[in-house]
């Protein structure tokens, strides 16, 4: 097997369709079809499963794509590395973010990456807190942001800061739902909620609180998606909890409301990383700059959250396209 041949065999497993990869790979349908029926005689599998329009992996063929996709991660993870020594950070990385933290904070770290590294390239990722910890377990990931993630052999894990949960509202102009008060953020039982469900992990911070003072939530509306959680709440359909973060940019325009909890409620933002990424050029200048666009947003009151890390000095965040790996 040559690494053109998996590299061709990925992209057709990914896309679903020769004729979608040969454009992305730039190179004719036939000679792309040669390549992959190539590598089907020399392993003397069936790989896909071609049915009318449709095309399907085989059981084999989903058991070459995890380890070609492997394959390619390592290569390409040398030929990152070779260069990180040389001074420069290039290559790609490919992070894991949820959506709460997302929103705010990668537009951030993309502008930041690109004046300081504009060799690399970052790939994102997001889903909730749950399915980005078992993507990392399973390297799709090279580095993840994630709240309140158990210990695990394989991972490093820091603490970036502790982030208060806020009682998420309308804003003026709904009469049946009005706008989140004090008062409210301090007895949410029997307040009509939208939340997702128990598999992520708001949800289950939440109900432990509420049920260790012995209330209970009233929950109208189980819906997994950020996006369509504040689109409802900003519709007057209940409340919700979430990060400050989340909603800042709402809570500015003023269409939505938002008041800390009390008593206080609290979840804690990691960043984590396999144990063999640890000293990869790109992972580490990205942590940098994930750290230090974090502390800039507490200081800009945009993430009313507790930093759980000591913040660079300040000489050391200027713009700059070299970095030495190794150094701080």
């Amino acid at each position: 097997m040559e690494l053109r041949e998996l590299r061709y065999f990925v992209q057709v497993a990914e896309l679903k369709s020769f004729s979608k990869a040969s454009v992305h790979l730039r190179i004719a349908q036939p000679a792309l079809s040669r390549q992959v029926r190539k590598l089907e005689e020399e392993l003397g599998v069936e790989l896909f499963v071609r049915a009318g329009r449709g095309l399907h992996l085989t059981h084999a063929g989903m058991l070459l794509r995890d380890h070609a996709q492997a394959l390619l991660r390592q290569v390409t993870q040398a030929a990152d590395d070779v260069r990180a020594h040389a001074g420069e950070v290039t290559g790609s990385i490919t992070i894991g973010v949820p959506p709460s933290a997302g929103e705010v904070l990668i537009p951030t770290v993309v502008r930041r990456s690109l004046q300081l590294h504009p060799g690399l390239r970052i790939n994102i990722v997001s889903a909730f807190s749950g399915d980005l910890y078992e993507k990392l377990l399973n390297q799709e990931l090279d580095l993840c942001l994630l709240h309140n993630p158990a210990p695990h052999r394989n991972l490093d894990i820091q603490e970036l800061l502790v982030d208060h949960m806020y009682l998420i509202g309308p804003g003026p102009g709904f009469p049946a739902v009005p706008p989140v008060t004090k008062a409210m953020a301090g007895n949410i039982d029997g307040l009509p909620l939208i939340m997702p469900s128990r598999v992520h992990n708001s949800r289950v911070v939440l109900e432990s609180s509420v049920q260790e003072r012995g209330g209970g939530l009233n929950i109208k509306h189980q819906v997994d998606g950020l996006l369509l959680i504040k689109s409802m709440v900003r519709e007057g359909l209940g409340y919700t909890v979430l990060t400050y973060g989340s909603v800042y940019m709402e809570v500015e325009a003023g269409v939505m409301t938002a008041e800390p909890l009390t008593p206080e409620v609290t979840w804690t933002l990691c960043m984590a990383h396999n144990h063999e990424q640890r000293m990869r050029g790109p992972v580490q200048a990205l942590m940098e700059i994930i750290r230090d666009e974090i502390q800039t947003l507490v200081d800009q009151h945009k993430w009313r959250g507790t930093p759980k890390y000591v913040p660079r000095p300040q000489a050391e965040t200027e713009p700059r396209r070299k970095v030495r790996v190794g150094k701080r």
